[in-house]
């Protein structure tokens, strides 16, 4: 992302941490998952239409629902630089997704029996804690968002416990559940404290309207 503006790293960790405060970021990534979850669920060969929907959907909630909230000083960029953050946001998921669905759904690589590892497990578990519990750290790291820094615990540690005794879709559902709860009540906080520009304060009473 482009941090031509920022000061110093603080600054920019402050302006992140603004631009995602929405929770747009968790609800998406929580969607994607749960789709994804769903195509190992249903065994299909490779990610459905529907797993690639909410990603499709990014740009137009950051672009219709937060920025209009947002003034353009607050997060220290003009118009093209955030619209360019919040392309290159949908980007980085969709790379995540292709990984993730390309290795752990369709397994391309014959990752399940080309590994012989001492313990007998579901080794797509294991690509599954490695690949999405990078990316969640990757996104924690260079976006900044502190938080990504729990999901990358929550996949790592679940995909590890599931590689021993759980089916796949469960880490995955898990990080899902955890990410579209969390994403909802900063959704719910964030339309408290920046309340849409457009909508009137006060409802207009109609009786008053018509004796005008």
């Amino acid at each position: 992302m482009s941090f031509l503006n920022f000061s110093s790293p603080k600054e920019r960790e402050s302006v992140m941490a603004l631009y995602h405060s929405d929770g747009a970021l968790d609800l998406i990534a929580g969607a994607v998952l749960l789709n994804l979850g769903l195509d190992l669920l249903n065994e299909s060969p490779t990610t459905s239409l529907f797993t690639w929907i909410p990603v499709l959907l990014y740009s137009s909630i950051k672009n219709r629902f937060t920025l209009p909230r947002l003034s353009y000083d607050a997060l220290k960029a003009d118009e093209k630089i955030v619209r360019s953050w919040t392309a290159q946001t949908a980007v980085g998921l969709a790379i995540v997704l292709l990984v993730l669905g390309t290795v752990v759904v369709g397994d391309p690589l014959h990752i399940k029996t080309a590994l012989n590892l001492p313990f007998q497990g579901n080794v797509m578990s294991l690509a599954f804690a490695l690949l999405g519990g990078l990316a969640a750290l990757l996104a924690a790291w260079l976006i900044p968002i502190k938080r990504f820094y729990i999901y990358a615990g929550i996949i790592f540690f679940s995909g590890i416990i599931s590689y021993f005794f759980l089916p796949i879709s469960v880490p995955v559902f898990l990080s899902a559940a955890v990410m579209v709860v969390v994403g909802f009540k900063l959704t719910m906080k964030f339309n408290t404290q920046y309340p849409d520009p457009d909508k009137p304060d006060k409802p207009i009473d109609v009786k008053e309207k018509k004796k005008k």
